[in-house]
C-alpha cells in the first residue's frame, strides 16, 4: 500500500469530488424520474430525517472502498496509468449499471429510471477511476496475464447457477416466478459482466494458489464493492440485513467457484 500512503489525500480529494458529483446527478435525476419505493417502509434513516447525510456518508465509504481496491492492485495491473483507471471506472461503474435494471424486476421500476440511476452512477464512477488512473497510478507494461475470454463464460455460467440456487431454494426476493424471462435476461446480464470485470482486472488479483486467487477477487476487488452496491436500498427503505448478506454472500461463493473451475481446469499460461 505504498501507493496509497503516499497519495493519500489525492485518493481522498478524488473520492470526494466524485461523490458530490454523484450526489448532484443523482437529485437531478430524482428531478426527472423516480424509483417505485413507496411500496416499501421508509428505513430508519429516512424516519428519522437523516436520509441526506446517509447518502452521503454511504457514498463516501462506497466510492473510497472502490478507490482504496484500485490503489492497492493497479501496480498489478498492465497498462499506461490512465487506462488502468478508465477500465477500472468502466468495470464498477458498468457492474452498478447493469445492477440497476433488477429493479424492474423487484420493484416494478421502469426501464427509463432504471437506466438513468444507473448512469448518474456510473459516470462518477468512471471519472474517480479515470483520475485515480491519472493521479496515483503507474505505467505498466510487464504484467499481462493470458486472458481468455472462456473465463467470462464460465463465470456467468456459475453467476446464474448460484442465482437460481437463490431464488428457488434459499427463496431471495426475485421475480422468477412472475417474470422468469426478464429474470433470466437480468441475471445472464450480470453474471456475464462479472466476468468482463475479472477479464479486465485478473492481472491485478494477488495471491499463489488458485483457491486464494479465487478469493482475492471474490473478496477484495469484487466482494466488497458488490455488498456495498446492496446496501443501498438499507438507507432508502426498510429491508433485512440478513437478507443483503445471504444475497451478496450466495453470489460470491459462486462468483468464486466459477474461478476457480477456470483457473483450475481451463486457464492456460
Amino acid at each position: 500500500m505504498k501507493s496509497f500512503k503516499k497519495n493519500w489525500w489525492k485518493v481522498i480529494l478524488i473520492v470526494f469530488i466524485c461523490v458530490i458529483l454523484d450526489l448532484i446527478l443523482h437529485t437531478l435525476a430524482a428531478l426527472i424520474s423516480s424509483s417505485n419505493t413507496s411500496i416499501f417502509k421508509p428505513s430508519i434513516f429516512v424516519k428519522h430525517g437523516l436520509l441526506k447525510p446517509s447518502l452521503f456518508i454511504y457514498a463516501m465509504i462506497d466510492f473510497g472502498i472502490m478507490a482504496t481496491v484500485f490503489v492497492y492492485i493497479q501496480d498489478k495491473l498492465p497498462n499506461k496509468k490512465w487506462v488502468k483507471g478508465f477500465l477500472y471506472g468502466i468495470s464498477f461503474g458498468g457492474l452498478f449499471f447493469v445492477g440497476m435494471f433488477e429493479g424492474i424486476l423487484l420493484w416494478n421500476d421502469t426501464l427509463f429510471n432504471s437506466f438513468l440511476m444507473g448512469l448518474v452512477d456510473f459516470i462518477p464512477i468512471l471519472l474517480m477511476g479515470t483520475l485515480l488512473g491519472v493521479f496515483t497510478g503507474t505505467n505498466v507494461f510487464k504484467n499481462k496475464r493470458g486472458q481468455n475470454m472462456m473465463s467470462v463464460f464460465v463465470i456467468a455460467l456459475c453467476f446464474i447457477i448460484g442465482r437460481y440456487f437463490s431464488y428457488t431454494i434459499l427463496h431471495i426476493t426475485s421475480a422468477y416466478n412472475i417474470k422468469p424471462l426478464g429474470t433470466f435476461i437480468w441475471t445472464l446480464c450480470q453474471g456475464l459482466w462479472v466476468g468482463i470485470i475479472y477479464f479486465i482486472l485478473q492481472s491485478g488479483i494477488k495471491g499463489k494458489s488458485v483457491i486464494s486467487q479465487s478469493l482475492f477477487f471474490g473478496v477484495v476487488i469484487l466482494g466488497l464493492n458488490w455488498l456495498m452496491y446492496h446496501f443501498f436500498i438499507a438507507i432508502i427503505v426498510e429491508v433485512s440485513v440478513i437478507s443483503i448478506f445471504i444475497r451478496v454472500g450466495m453470489d460470491l461463493l459462486f462468483i468464486m467457484l466459477g474461478v476457480f473451475v477456470y483457473k483450475k481446469f481451463l486457464f492456460k499460461r
